[in-house]
C-alpha cells in the first residue's frame, strides 16, 4: 500500500513510516501541509494519514483545498490527531469525505489495521 503521512512532528512521521515500511508498505512523508497538498496533487496514494494541528497551513486547510478542487471524496484520508474534536466536527469531516478519525496516541498496529 502506498501511504502519505502528513504531520509536522518529524519524530511521529519517522516512527510511523519506519513501522509501516517494515510491514511492507511504501511511505512518503510531508512535515507541512502545503508540501503534503502538492504531493497529493502530483502522486497517487492509497491512503493519506493527516494531522490537523500543523502550523501555517493546517490539516483543516488541506481538507478545504482538496474539497474546493473536488478531490476530497475520491481520496482515502485518515485523520490522526491529538486535537480535541467534537462529535459534530468528526461527523462533518466524515460527511465531507474523510474516511476515519483516529486519536493520538494510537498503537501502530491499530493504526495499520485502520488504513
Amino acid at each position: 500500500m502506498k501511504i502519505l503521512l502528513v504531520d509536522d512532528n518529524k519524530s511521529i512521521t519517522k516512527v510511523i513510516s519506519q513501522y509501516l515500511t517494515v510491514q511492507g508498505h511504501q511511505c512518503s512523508v510531508s512535515n507541512d501541509g502545503k508540501s503534503g497538498l502538492n504531493l497529493i496533487q502530483s502522486e497517487k496514494f492509497d491512503v493519506i494519514v493527516l494531522d490537523l494541528a500543523m502550523p501555517g497551513f493546517t490539516g483543516f486547510d488541506m481538507l478545504d483545498s482538496l474539497e474546493a478542487k473536488g478531490l476530497l471524496k475520491s481520496l482515502k484520508i485518515i485523520i490522526l490527531t491529538a486535537a480535541e474534536l467534537s462529535e459534530n466536527q468528526i461527523d462533518d469531516m466524515i460527511k465531507r469525505g474523510v474516511k476515519k478519525v483516529l486519536k493520538k496516541p494510537i498503537p501502530l498496529d491499530v493504526l495499520e489495521k485502520n488504513l
